[in-house]
């Protein structure tokens, strides 16, 4: 398990950051990358002041050329890529009918031909290396839809079928693609709802589990997705969400209580 080279993207915030992070702990080679240059940098620094030894590369993942150049310095200093989190992504909520095709195309550019890209130009410097574990990180809104999420939710449902496909095809170079889909998680960007005095509890009673996501908590999934104890799963998406989208959790529910259709 020790010493893998890993490739985490979306890495200077959130998930990412989490994601990176329990892989350092493992002492594995990170490479952190993120488009935004100053959230990179404050979380490189971070992890040096607690010891860790890691890399850190600007990397906007609409264009291959940035990829590519990240992928092919790793395969320059190591001779191979263990391990890709295909993590970053971008969020969105606007009515269907005010989606304009910009911001259609800006979020299906990011989630998933972006994505897209990573996995491929990563699986070209695994296949020589004789294999390797891709993790995508996608949503529940990949198969459970909320207001206003058409275009995120359409992105994350295409990472869904993208990552089976992948798995497939990549089966016999040896490399393994599966995908963690979290709930909400206490991030930056999901502060709008988890920091809500009103919305954040009444999202909260919707949660068989009763909290929200930690960063740790998609990080530790995404460590074992890429780990060898599961060498034999591919083309999994693994829900992590609290058990949101196991059933309809209805708080205090009376002893006795019925459905009726």
């Amino acid at each position: 398990m020790d010493n893998r080279v890993v490739l985490v993207t979306g890495a200077g915030q959130g998930i990412g950051r989490g994601v990176a992070e329990r892989f350092l702990q493992a002492g594995d080679v990170v490479m952190l990358a993120d488009i935004d240059e100053d959230a990179l940098k404050t979380t490189g620094e971070r992890f040096r002041a607690d010891g860790f030894s890691c890399e850190t590369r600007a990397l906007d993942i609409r264009k291959r050329k940035d990829i590519r150049s990240a992928v092919e310095e790793l395969g320059e200093r190591y001779g191979r890529l263990d391990v890709l989190s295909a993590n970053a992504g971008i969020a969105g909520v606007k009515p269907f009918m005010q989606i304009d095709d910009a911001e259609w195309q800006r979020v299906l550019d990011v989630n998933l031909t972006g994505t897209f890209r990573c996995i491929q130009e990563s699986a070209r410097l695994m296949q020589r290396g004789g294999g390797g574990a891709i993790v995508v990180t996608t949503s529940t809104n990949a198969f459970w839809v909320e207001t206003g999420t058409a275009h995120y939710s359409a992105s994350k449902g295409g990472l869904a079928i993208l990552v089976k496909s992948a798995a497939v095809d990549l089966a016999p170079l040896g490399i393994r693609v599966n995908a963690v889909a979290p709930g909400i998680v206490r991030t930056r960007l999901s502060q709008i709802l988890t920091e809500d005095p009103v919305e954040g509890p009444a999202y909260l009673d919707r949660i068989p589990l009763r909290r929200f996501a930690e960063p740790a908590d998609i990080a530790e999934a995404v460590f074992f997705l890429a780990s060898k104890a599961a060498a034999y799963i591919t083309g999994e998406q693994l829900v992590v969400d609290g058990g949101v989208t196991v059933g309809v959790h209805i708080p205090d529910a009376p002893s006795g209580f019925e459905a009726k259709l």
